[in-house]
């Protein structure tokens, strides 16, 4: 079906979306599958996107060709091990470069599908524009942060759209996040920073209800997905529009209570306000 990624010894869980005949695949990355691997670290093989050794200074998978040679597959953007969806890679040096330029310029449209803490927004639609800066954590990863006024660091910009919330009362809903923007984890940084952490993020999520909510419902995950991934190149003499799609992983709609739970027929969620509402005094949580 693919023909021009048949050759890849692709990880666990790796299925190939959507593929290009200039080199271009879109695969979907299951969750806590590494992009690639971790500098001076050894990875199981199965638990990275593809079998190959990985060049940091290239971004490129090096896959033997089985008759003594290499041949290259350019990672073209990333996902957090915990965050499933679609990423792009590409077979052809030249493309790869192309396709990271619009990625740099934003051209690259990128939707991602979240469950948060919380019935409702403020409003069910909008845009965070936040500053953030970057620093190591423990073991030398690197965190983010929103930075303070005043403070100097890199323009966070994101699209959000509320869904739906979650069966009951269920303190969850599913949104719709459109980042404009590519900073380290800037949608699991920004959602946090609004009052609305995804449910099971545990670096910058509320590590209580996440404790509360694994044990009431069984997740095992990051409820970060990416849905989505569009954009427009030139190959061969023409436009090319090329887009991949990921449909929303089972365990989400588990989570959530099922595929129609928490519509009520109106078009605006429930707002969840600055001080927020108790919903449960077993959860003692505010949304």
């Amino acid at each position: 079906m693919h023909p021009n990624s048949e050759w890849i010894p692709w990880g666990k869980g790796v299925r190939v979306l959507q593929s290009h005949p200039s080199g271009l695949i879109a695969v979907e990355k299951p969750d806590e599958v590494l992009s690639h691997p971790n500098p001076n670290e050894t990875a199981d093989a199965d638990g990275v996107l593809v079998r190959a050794n990985y060049s940091f200074d290239e971004e490129a998978f090096h896959v033997r060709d089985g008759q003594g040679g290499i041949r290259r597959v350019y990672l073209l953007n990333r996902l957090d091990s915990p965050t499933s969806g679609v990423l792009l890679l590409s077979t052809d040096a030249e493309l790869a470069e192309a396709v990271k330029k619009l990625f740099a310029l934003s051209m690259v449209s990128k939707r991602y599908v979240a469950i948060i803490r919380g019935r409702g927004l403020r409003t069910p639609r909008g845009t965070w524009q936040d500053v953030l800066t970057k620093s190591r954590g423990p073991g030398g990863g690197v965190r983010s942060a929103v930075a303070p006024h005043g403070v100097q660091g890199n323009p966070a910009v994101t699209l959000y759209h509320w869904e739906r919330a979650g069966s009951g009362n269920l303190p969850l809903s599913l949104v719709t996040l459109e980042p404009r923007t590519g900073r380290t984890h800037q949608l699991r940084v920004q959602t946090s920073h609004h009052g609305h952490p995804i449910l099971g993020d545990r670096t910058y999520g509320d590590f209580e209800f996440n404790r509360l909510m694994g044990t009431s419902r069984g997740f095992r995950r990051l409820f970060l997905h990416a849905v989505s991934t569009e954009l427009t190149f030139d190959w061969a003499g023409e436009r090319v529009k090329f887009s991949a799609t990921s449909p929303i992983p089972a365990e989400f709609e588990a989570v959530l209570g099922g595929p129609t739970s928490g519509r009520d027929g109106k078009d605006n969620p429930p707002s969840s306000g600055d001080g927020g509402t108790q919903v449960s005094s077993r959860l003692r949580i505010r949304l």
